[in-house]
């Protein structure tokens, strides 16, 4: 090759290249930026979780960075049409084979946008209660009551009807029992009893009102639904000490709470 055809190659390609260098530092540059700006819109907003912002962060410089690749390989000549047809295809593959994977990514990404628990507070899903103990992306650890920590996979958390006890409406919560009294006992004696129970309790609220009254005839039993608000930090040990206390209560007022009975009535047969 002589030196006007070097040249010519030169000028030829040299050009693209140095365009192709300036375009990818410059693409470089622009998705980092956009990488910054993005965490600090995340973090400014208080409402997005530092996790979503660093994943959607990442997520925009990636696609600047293809953008760029894609751009520079264009200037070469390069029909990227194809390339993007094959990556495309790939990419739909993956996503079918990590079909699990990804609806558990957009889950935990929905969870930790609109946020319906946090670390630290009780829910129910799927008839457990659990303690949350950390969000993560595709996943939430938790632990029951009783110590066993859990792992849950955070579709089973968002496609499931889950229950908040550490967010309650107007951050109270009700005490909801149902008490037998015995068919011989006093109705309106067992009421005021339960009633006088209630107003000595400091945690019980008085707006809204409590309620005291016969919800069913049972067999062996009146019973008795007894329903106040508590607030909702005091709700369990109020729970436990009004349940004991409306017992004792009974006790000393001779209110019986009767245990299942059946009668049986015997006929002796005449053999004659």
């Amino acid at each position: 090759m002589d030196t006007t055809n070097i040249e010519q190659v030169i000028q030829l390609y040299g050009l693209r290249v140095i365009g192709a260098i300036i375009t990818l530092v410059i693409g470089y540059l622009v998705a980092g930026w956009i990488k910054r700006w993005i965490k600090r819109l995340a973090l400014k907003s208080g409402r997005i979780d530092d996790t979503v912002g660093a994943l959607f962060a990442q997520i925009a410089f990636v696609a600047v960075i293809l953008f760029t690749i894609t751009a520079t390989l264009n200037q070469f000549g390069v029909a990227t049409t194809s390339i993007v047809a094959a990556l495309g295809a790939a990419g739909l593959a993956i996503g079918l084979a990590l079909q699990g994977t990804l609806s558990n990514v957009a889950a935990g990404v929905m969870i930790l946008i609109l946020k319906p628990f946090k670390n630290g507070e009780a829910v129910k899903v799927s008839g457990s209660v659990y303690l949350i103990d950390e969000i993560g992306l595709m996943a939430t650890r938790a632990h029951e009551p009783d110590g066993p920590k859990a792992f849950i996979p955070n579709s089973k958390l968002w496609g499931d009807i889950l229950i908040n006890f550490s967010q309650t409406h107007n951050d109270l919560r009700r005490f909801n029992e149902t008490f037998g009294i015995s068919y011989a006992d006093d109705i309106g004696k067992a009421i005021e009893t339960v009633k006088q129970v209630l107003a000595d309790e400091e945690k019980v609220l008085d707006d809204p009102a409590s309620m005291v009254e016969v919800v069913k005839l049972n067999e062996s039993s009146v019973d008795l639904i007894v329903q106040a608000w508590i607030p909702r930090a005091d709700w369990w040990s109020t729970k436990l000490r009004l349940t004991r206390q409306i017992k004792e209560a009974f006790d000393k007022a001779g209110v019986v709470i009767p245990f299942p009975q059946r009668d049986v009535h015997l006929f002796q047969k005449n053999e004659s």
